[in-house]
């Protein structure tokens, strides 16, 4: 049992589950083992069926199409659930398998498994001396493509993580076409590119059984949510992220490209070696304005899901929303972190946008200034009250005035006045800044005249 299955999870369970409903009957330790995979360890079969029920019908999304003898299914985490770490969550990530009228299970098609997002329930960061880091990579803001053997029509095809090539959403409707067509909008694209750039080449050399992961970048950043089918297929890049050998073994990055030869996601050549060392890391990572992401490898002596945390950068988003869509409310929050400079020469010169951005960071500067004077003075209850806000940052301005720290009053007020627009943002900020001027500073200044 589970040979063929290369050490993915979820095809284990589905053979086990399909062998008891014929009527294998299981050793405690297996139950066990089962249970351990669905993230509920039980020596109980009663408790890993139901618990198999549960996995498979709430959190996990399961497409099939008919195939010779059996189906071939693409499993993928519910997007609209708060994600589990267990080894069938982390798994179902597109990985794409064959399920034979017999009740025999095959794993045709395995991707990168999922990494552990390190603000998660319960995700451990492991000492490096323990657990050494093998690897450090930034992502890619695209999607994930899986090229694989589909042995039904004996030729590589892609699959994004939720659907395969002959098959995309209407809506909420799945639509099936032949298994011959390509109408998945993300995977026509990296078909046509790949065919284009020349990959295929490279990767029809493979036997089957291998898996390769690339991640298709768009030609704006994934997290803005472009319509792909807009573009020119010339514009897209095709980035190699990992291979998976038919025994289920995950290459590292590194490792993957000296076997195809092919432009990889970036990778951060840099030693972890302690534990402050990578906390160090971590923190500024949770910082960096040109990456969404990075990841860190860790050996954890598990050949088919090696340990992985994802530590997602908090400015990334804002850093793209003022490059692409000149978003005021995020020039103001990358201010706020010290990176002014950065931030306004991310923006367009288009109709005097950057310039006006930078008069928005001199008034940003000049408001914080204003709020550190008088932040403790009645005067400046009525500032805020006048442009009706007071009751929504009471408990902020309370906050501040108990911490002395202004910081996080001043980016939710700021994001609150700067609304859509730099012109609305810049008109005003301007009235903020001269009505704390007035009620505060000049009142201040004429008093002890």
């Amino acid at each position: 049992m589970f040979e063929k299955c290369m050490g993915n999870s979820i095809c284990i369970v589905e053979e086990f589950i399909n062998a008891v409903e014929k009527g294998y009957e299981p050793s405690p330790d297996e139950i066990k083992y089962i249970g351990s995979l669905l993230g509920e360890p039980s020596k109980k079969i009663s408790v890993v069926k139901g618990r198999y029920i549960d996995v498979f019908t709430r959190l996990i999304q399961k497409n099939c199409i008919e195939v010779s003898n059996g189906e071939l299914c693409i499993y993928s985490w519910n997007p609209r659930m708060y994600i589990r770490y267990f080894p069938v969550s982390i798994d179902a990530t597109g990985t794409i398998l064959y399920i034979g009228r017999d009740g025999s299970v095959e794993t045709i098609a395995y991707p990168i498994h999922r990494s552990h997002d390190i603000e998660g329930r319960r995700v451990k960061i492991l000492d490096p001396r323990e657990y050494r880091v093998t690897e450090v990579t930034h992502r890619v803001d695209g999607y994930q493509i899986t090229f694989y053997y589909n042995p039904f029509i004996k030729k590589w095809v892609p699959a994004t993580k939720y659907l395969m090539h002959n098959m995309q959403f209407l809506g909420r409707q799945l639509i099936v076409e032949d298994i011959n067509e390509v109408i998945n909008p993300r995977a026509y694209i990296a078909y046509e590119l790949a065919k284009q750039i020349g990959l295929y080449d490279k990767i029809v050399k493979f036997s089957p059984k291998w898996t390769i992961t690339f991640i298709l970048e768009p030609p704006e950043p994934a997290i803005l949510k472009p319509n792909v089918e807009l573009y020119d297929i010339s514009s897209f890049k095709l980035y190699l992220l990992t291979i998976r050998k038919p025994d289920g073994t995950l290459l590292t990055v590194s490792e993957s490209k000296k076997i195809l030869e092919w432009e990889t996601v970036p990778i951060e050549l840099i030693e972890l070696k302690s534990y402050s060392e990578l906390s160090e890391f971590i923190e500024k990572a949770k910082k960096i304005l040109y990456s969404r992401s990075v990841f860190i490898r860790y050996d954890s002596r598990d050949n088919y899901r090696p340990y992985t945390i994802e530590v997602k950068s908090k400015l990334y988003p804002e850093a793209m929303a003022v490059k692409y869509q000149s978003s005021p409310k995020s020039l103001l929050i990358l201010a706020s972190y010290g990176y002014s400079e950065e931030a306004v020469n991310m923006l367009t010169e288009y109709h005097g946008i950057r310039n006006k951005g930078q008069q928005i960071i001199l008034l940003y500067k000049k408001i914080s200034e204003y709020i550190k004077e008088c932040i403790d003075k009645p005067e400046f209850n009525e500032v805020i009250d006048k442009i009706g806000l007071y009751k929504q940052l009471r408990g902020e301005i309370e906050k501040a005035r108990r911490t002395k720290n202004i910081e996080r009053l001043l980016r939710k007020l700021l994001a609150l006045v700067s609304r859509d627009t730099i012109d609305e943002a810049f008109n005003n900020l301007l009235t903020l800044s001269s009505n704390l001027e007035d009620k505060c500073i000049k009142k201040e200044f004429s008093v002890q005249q």
